[in-house]
């Protein structure tokens, strides 16, 4: 599909850009300075012309845009089916030969999905995607001029994919292999242009995007506790070595203390409910001997005989005898 020449330049250029790439913190990126450069150039050249043509692509009519993205895709088929058979994965590689089949001969050379309506859906699969399964895992975030996001992994796996192509092998005419490059490009930036909004609403479409593609990809690299336990055991390991008394783990340190304050808050609650129940009972006791003694004072209480000048208080067998 595309030529020689295309694919070793874009092996010196991707070589000579990570050799003057400068690192940074982030362990998602650390490159992303050269990134960001890169990034920026891509969207300039999106903006002036890719855009601009994608959006005209959409006056095609759809039938038409359809058999095209079909038939990119049918082609897409003989990649996976070829890293399919280096994963050594047979049922993947079963299916991708049952819709290669189907769809070449009943869909007109792919320019019918009729696999996918007989449930056989589309199994995207790449070189970057077998260089993974037999043994490069971690691979950091690496951005190429013209092409989208990738690791340098992705990024290296396109060229040996460019040769799975058939039409690599069919057309010979540099020329028609970069128009066909170009069509394949201006159809998927095509499909994407729903979501140019997102882009304009994020403080950095930049970060967005990488994070994005890293999490679908399960590389991304969340932060760990393990690592600040491992460099201080480490640590701890090289000062023995040296004859040096051990350091106190930091985190055992404000776990202790964390832990101190947690007990006093658990206690702190305990005792205040105890002197609470106390207070109670000691009111109650209060009023309970209060009430005791009323009736006491009332049963001593002598009545009154009240008259219009004086108020005079005679014992009960008097008042009685008087009655």
């Amino acid at each position: 599909m595309l030529s020689k020449k295309f694919t070793q330049s874009l092996v010196v250029i991707g070589s000579s850009l990570l050799m003057g790439c400068a690192t940074s913190q982030n362990p998602n990126d650390p490159y992303e300075h050269y990134n960001r450069d890169v990034f920026t150039f891509n969207m300039v050249m999106d903006h002036y012309v890719l855009r601009p043509v994608a959006v005209g692509y959409t006056y095609i009519p759809e039938p038409i845009r359809y058999a095209v993205s079909n038939f990119y895709n049918n082609l897409r088929d003989f990649v996976s089916l070829a890293n399919d058979i280096l994963q050594l994965d047979g049922t993947d590689a079963m299916q991708t030969t049952m819709r290669i089949s189907i769809n070449s001969t009943f869909g007109l050379l792919g320019l019918i999905d009729v696999s996918s309506s007989l449930g056989l859906p589309q199994y995207t699969n790449t070189f970057g995607n077998t260089m993974k399964t037999w043994g490069w895992q971690d691979s950091n975030y690496f951005l190429v001029p013209f092409l989208g996001p990738g690791t340098f992994r992705d990024q290296l796996g396109i060229i040996p994919d460019v040769y799975f192509n058939p039409l690599f092998w069919i057309i010979h005419d540099p020329w028609i292999s970069y128009s066909i490059f170009a069509v394949n490009l201006i159809d998927q930036r095509s499909q994407y242009l729903g979501q140019d909004k997102l882009l304009t609403q994020t403080l950095d479409p930049y970060a967005t995007i990488r994070d994005v593609y890293l999490q679908r990809k399960g590389a991304y690299k969340y932060p760990s506790e393990s690592e600040s336990n491992d460099s201080e055991s480490l640590d701890n390991l090289i000062d023995e070595e040296n004859g040096a008394p051990a350091k106190a783990s930091t985190n055992s340190n404000l776990d202790n203390i964390i832990d101190e304050e947690n007990a006093a808050l658990t206690t702190a609650p305990v005792a205040l409910k105890t002197s609470v129940f106390a207070r109670n009972n000691s009111s109650e006791s209060t009023n309970l001997s209060t009430n005791e003694s009323a009736p006491a004072a009332s049963s001593t209480k002598q009545p009154v005989i009240e008259s219009s000048s004086t108020v005079v208080t005679k014992p009960v067998a008097e008042t009685e005898s008087a009655v």
